[in-house]
């Protein structure tokens, strides 16, 4: 998203970290369906990757957690 678009820059609070927060979990999702990729079995440093997916993983989901939830303050 352009940050000086208009949409940008009618964005409440909460739907920004919203927007963030639905963001971060697609990227989780997709790390998560990457990791079960069959074709990465094949690869010669399969744990390293595994590591590297576990990691990203962990640190979209402790930023994730930071943000707040918008759903609690309803």
């Amino acid at each position: 998203m352009d940050l000086k678009s208009d949409k940008a820059k009618s964005l409440s609070k909460q739907e920004a970290f919203q927007l963030i927060r639905e963001y971060i979990k697609d990227q989780i999702d997709l790390s998560r369906r990457k990791q079960l990729d069959e074709d990465n079995f094949t690869l010669p440093a399969w744990s390293e990757h595994q590591a590297y997916l576990n990691g990203f993983q962990k640190s979209l989901s402790k930023l994730y957690n930071l943000i707040p939830d918008q759903g609690e303050n309803k």
